[in-house]
């Protein structure tokens, strides 16, 4: 009955006018994001489980920043304010909950949630704002990534990798879930997506006693691995036989600052005592929260 006589009120009076009546004023004035859970239940539980909600409280980053008192990296741990290509201001209030609902999709000049839809929501206005499908939207805080990102000239934006997305509902509260059809619904775990072998293109020869190495990232459009704070590795370890007898065992490391860029072939070399007949190759990766690496690729080579 409540239902339909939403309906009716709709028909009658307006979308603009319902909003106004039902919006319930402690949505937006930033409190926790417990509050946003109340319809937004599946949206909540995954940023529940992110990067971003653990943000300000991670073990890495507080040792990283000297107990938070290095200044310049707060503001991204728990912004106020998210906007298009600038950098935020450090929230004064629920710094626990780090990148936080409202970081990111409440903006004080509209006194509305945005996102990437426009839709009718009574609890809160909202605004439809482009910007959410754009890389644009990361690139205050992750800048560095953000800059080599641009340089691709890659037409996948930041979310098609690390938000994907399938149908389902914005709202799970009733009676508001049925208030709009079905939508790509884009996941809020943010999830930091792993090379695999279909990613890097491996090429590995000899000359003389000399090893050669040759290792592109074909197809992810940054530097891998990347990051603006933290400090993710790849590892990579190179064991060579002939007649089944160890020959070579090599280990290299990989950071941002020497990582693999896109669609360029990085190129190592080693000496042998002797020519290799075989060589495994192992790829493996820790990003700065892991206890243990993971692997990435593990290929073997004849010769």
């Amino acid at each position: 009955m409540r239902f339909l006589l939403g309906v009716l009120l709709v028909f009658t009076i307006g979308c603009e006018k319902i909003e106004k009546l039902f919006v319930e004023e402690d949505i937006l004035n930033r409190p926790p994001s417990k509050r946003c859970a109340d319809c937004h239940t599946k949206i909540y539980e995954q940023w529940r489980k992110s990067r971003h909600s653990f943000a300000w409280i991670s073990e890495d980053f507080i040792k990283k920043t000297k107990n938070r008192t290095k200044t310049k990296c707060l503001s991204c741990h728990a912004p106020l304010e998210i906007l298009p290509e600038e950098k935020p201001e450090l929230r004064g209030k629920l710094k626990d909950e780090g990148v936080n609902c409202f970081s990111c999709h409440y903006k004080e000049k509209s006194n509305s949630m945005h996102g990437p839809y426009k839709v009718f929501s009574p609890p809160h206005y909202s605004t439809y704002d482009p910007n959410y499908i754009s890389s644009k939207i990361c690139a205050g805080c992750h800048q560095k990534t953000y800059k080599v990102w641009k340089t691709t000239g890659s037409k996948k934006n930041c979310q098609e990798c690390h938000m994907p997305s399938k149908k389902d509902r914005l709202v799970q509260k009733f009676p508001f879930r049925y208030f709009h059809s079905k939508k790509n619904l884009h996941n809020h775990s943010f999830p930091s997506l792993k090379a695999t072998e279909k990613d890097l293109d491996i090429q590995v020869s000899q000359e003389g006693n000399i090893l050669i190495l040759k290792v592109k990232n074909s197809s992810i459009p940054h530097i891998i691995p990347t990051a603006q704070q933290g400090s993710p590795k790849y590892y990579l370890t190179l064991t060579g036989f002939k007649n089944d007898k160890k020959v070579l065992k090599e280990n290299v490391m990989i950071t941002p600052k020497n990582g693999f860029q896109y669609r360029e072939w990085k190129r190592f070399e080693f000496y042998t005592d002797e020519k290799v007949e075989k060589l495994r190759l192992i790829i493996e990766r820790k990003l700065s929260w892991m206890k243990k690496r993971e692997k990435v690729v593990e290929k073997e080579f004849s010769f």
